[in-house]
């Protein structure tokens, strides 16, 4: 899927998912609304099914889900095999379970009890604010991907711009992650803590 092209298309603004450390264009605005870190999520029911999933280890043994929207259109891309290596756990089948090329779709899986899924912190947000989804084990992997606003220069103070940057940017700053580790009952982990977030 191309982007939307802002001379042809009566487009004004844009939200694109480009690398952390996307370059800047002498034509365009591009500001960094939030970093994506990958986070296993599930249902609470699967937790319950497999007893308690405290550490990385034990998701040897669940149903995995893969998002293969993860590497849609990115040269290089983190799945499971790559967290479970930074977890420090070897000798996982990472070829098993459902695959999905909707991210919807995947999430939709999981809070249906058919495995973990590795997903997008932002995209999985709602599921976990409101206990559809649970994030098992507090093991986050930075996805190396941001979600960016995009305008062209020329346009960026007309008033209807400057209004749907100032709601985006309230929008990112309200996410609660306090509240989905409280959901997740999460205990506090020293080896890559998903709270508190960096918000840019």
């Amino acid at each position: 899927m191309s982007n939307a092209n802002f001379t042809t298309d009566g487009v004004d603004v844009a939200i694109r998912n480009l690398p952390s450390d996307a370059a800047a264009n002498a034509a365009l605005v591009i500001e960094k609304l939030i970093e994506l870190s990958l986070v296993p999520v599930c249902s609470p029911r699967l937790v319950e099914m497999h007893g308690p999933l405290e550490q990385p280890e034990a998701l040897k043994g669940v149903p995995l889900i893969h998002d293969d929207t993860l590497a849609a259109g990115v040269a290089e891309t983190t799945n499971w095999a790559d967290w479970f290596k930074a977890a420090g756990v070897s000798s996982v089948d990472v070829s098993r379970g459902l695959r999905f090329n909707s991210a919807d779709h995947a999430l939709d899986a999981a809070s249906e009890g058919a495995g973990v899924l590795l997903a997008r912190d932002v995209l999985a947000y709602d599921d976990l604010r409101t206990g559809r989804l649970v994030i098992p084990i507090d093991f986050a992997m930075r996805s190396g991907r941001a979600y960016y606003f995009i305008c062209p220069k020329s346009r960026e103070e007309h008033p209807h711009v400057q209004a749907f940057r100032s709601w985006l940017k309230q929008e990112v700053a309200a996410l609660d992650w306090q509240q989905v580790k409280v959901a997740s009952g999460l205990r506090t982990s020293n080896r890559c803590p998903l709270y508190p977030r960096k918000r840019t």
